[in-house]
């Protein structure tokens, strides 16, 4: 078997030291046994850090895995939650053409008793029905857009995206007395998955709703700015709801942090948007302004 460099040059020192005096001779022969101890210790410590390596590989696999489960299971919840919101908004969306369509038939019915009824009369009775029920056929397809769980990534206007979850969102908005005010650069685009970005208008709208009704203020607006400078796209979004605490600014986007009353929120739809944010190579950032929570979006 072929000595190693390290045999080798050990025997020669050995070898050196016979024709050297017996005081020479111990001292090297101390000075090899405390090298020889030194490297078995070496490769015990070495032995012992690779199992603790695994160990720990082992350990942070498993709290990835950990982390993964509880993002997907925060993901679902978030969904829930905007799946009841939304549900919310479509029922307002209807209740206005069906109301309208109601009161269609009743029309109908009165003048058809006078006998005011013709062609032309069914003609412009058929055109306004048509009008509502096309109205709520779109409601429900966008609705339906939303709830689809679409992996698929794509460039997309931005205003595109905000202009189809203010359509859903449009009559609870009236009903809140909210006024949304926007200010686009039409032709800023992003990459990414359109369903995750209205998920996150949606949260920071859903937001500004709730600060709204709990400090039961009149006036109520939001503006919603988007644009592009210095090769990155900029979202802000803020309201005149008077701002975050100052106690949980700097914890909002956590998981279970919520400024609502126990019971009115789960504290996930932020956290959720800031992971929408940061899937698509984003930061986005908050702090109050003088008239409310002024949240900032940056993408490169």
């Amino acid at each position: 078997m072929k000595e190693n460099p390290e045999e080798s040059f050990i025997n020669l020192i050995v070898n050196l030291s016979k024709n050297s005096d017996k005081e020479l001779q111990d001292n090297i022969s101390t000075l090899i046994n405390s090298y020889t101890q030194q490297k078995k210790q070496i490769e015990k410590l070495k032995k012992e850090n690779n199992f603790f390596i695994k160990k720990w590989d082992k350990r942070n696999i498993l709290m990835h895995q950990r982390d993964a489960k509880k993002d997907k299971l925060l993901e679902q919840q978030s969904r829930l939650a905007s799946m009841g919101e939304m549900i919310d908004a479509v029922a307002h969306q209807w209740k206005q053409p069906l109301n309208s369509i109601s009161m269609l038939i009743e029309l109908l019915k009165i003048d058809f008793e006078h006998k005011n009824v013709d062609n032309n009369y069914i003609n412009s009775l058929e055109k306004a029905m048509r009008m509502q029920i096309d109205h709520m056929v779109n409601t429900l397809s966008e609705f339906r857009n939303f709830l689809h769980p679409s992996t698929k990534s794509e460039d997309f206007y931005i205003h595109s995206v905000l202009s189809k979850v203010l359509l859903l969102m449009k009559d609870e908005l009236i009903s809140q007395n909210i006024h949304i005010h926007t200010n686009f650069d039409h032709e800023v685009t992003i990459y990414g998955n359109k369903n995750e970005f209205k998920h996150l208008f949606l949260n920071l709208i859903n937001n500004s709703i709730d600060a709204f009704n709990e400090q039961e203020l009149k006036q109520r607006d939001i503006y919603i700015r988007c644009y592009g400078e210095n090769d990155k796209t900029y979202i802000e979004v803020e309201d005149n709801a008077g701002g975050i605490p100052k106690n949980i600014i700097n914890e909002i986007f956590k998981p279970n942090v919520t400024s609502k009353p126990e019971g009115k929120g789960t504290g996930i739809g932020l956290y959720m948007s800031r992971q929408i944010v940061k899937k698509n190579s984003g930061n986005i950032n908050v702090h109050n302004s003088d008239i409310g929570a002024f949240f900032t979006i940056i993408f490169p």
